[in-house]
């Protein structure tokens, strides 16, 4: 563990572009409490902060404790991050967090260890400690829903890279100049079809033409980004988060068939694709999970 416990609570919390999530475990990982709210991102950086303090408050009160008993707190946020300074450089979908200095803020206000990383990477630590991965030593991990984000663990440990920037998946460019989450997130599948992927599988049971054109778009286009993942990292196993992964077998069956179609070597034909297991919560766990390295 990075800290000396105090009392044995810890709080994760996942920032998002819509909600704020926050839970506060004991030193078992049990969750004690969790708390919702809204970040009202338009309104900019203080009012996000204060709203940041605001659900910790709350879940910290329903243990009876306050923020500054806590043990350590972990944060993620939706952008790229400087995990050994706990600096974010960037949120695209938070007004003005440039270069924002969060584990200062946090530990000079509050005076407890706090430990700053992209949502998608703590969301991937807490499936490979305690969901879908558990008990694997390769893991990539991604998200699609709004943005398509990922993770790459290895023995358990968030892979870096040697700036703290692996592991963009989303942010791959391709030939024509745009992005892969432009392309195959769900934003972009409902430009494109007109259809919310919340409404595919129902759409699909009713033979509608249009939502299994969207899911071939769909596991065509991710699938094979994960060939070449598999291709280039080997993993032993790949879980699917994010909103999308909710359509479940609809859209793995057909990504497991062109991972087995296109990747390059009989080992990376034979990685295991799963849905996430810890869903919604995954952020704000993995989150407290960056305490427990």
């Amino acid at each position: 563990m990075k800290n000396a416990e105090k009392n044995g609570f810890f709080a994760g919390i996942d920032l998002g572009g819509t909600k704020i999530l926050t839970v506060v475990t004991d030193s078992g990982k049990n969750v004690l409490s969790k708390t919702k709210i809204p970040t009202e991102a338009t309104r900019g950086i203080d009012a996000v902060l204060n709203n940041i303090f605001k659900s910790l408050d709350i879940s910290c009160k329903e243990c009876g404790i306050s923020a500054a008993e806590l043990s350590g707190i972990g944060i993620g946020v939706p952008g790229p991050v400087n995990y050994e300074k706990g600096l974010v450089y960037d949120c695209p979908n938070l007004a003005g967090w440039k270069n924002i200095e969060v584990r200062k803020i946090f530990s000079e206000k509050l005076g407890v260890p706090v430990f700053v990383e992209n949502d998608a990477r703590v969301a991937g630590l807490a499936e490979t400690r305690l969901g879908a991965a558990k008990g694997f030593r390769h893991v990539f991990y991604i998200t699609v829903s709004t943005g398509i984000g990922s993770a790459i663990i290895i023995d358990g440990k968030i892979y870096h890279g040697a700036d703290g920037a692996a592991g963009e998946f989303g942010q791959m460019k391709l030939l024509d100049g745009s992005i892969l989450e432009q392309k195959f997130a769900g934003p972009a599948i409902e430009r494109l079809f007109g259809l919310p992927t919340t409404q595919l599988a129902d759409l699909i049971e009713k033979n509608d033409a249009g939502a299994k054109a969207a899911v071939n778009y769909l596991t065509h286009g991710i699938g094979t980004f994960l060939a070449n993942v598999a291709t280039l990292l080997n993993p032993q196993i790949i879980v699917v988060g994010g909103g999308v992964s909710q359509l479940g077998d609809l859209i793995l069956d057909p990504i497991r068939e062109k991972v087995a179609a296109l990747a390059f070597s009989i080992a990376a034909k034979n990685v295991k694709i799963v849905p996430a297991a810890l869903q919604t919560d995954s952020g704000a766990i993995g989150a407290v999970e960056l305490l427990f390295d």
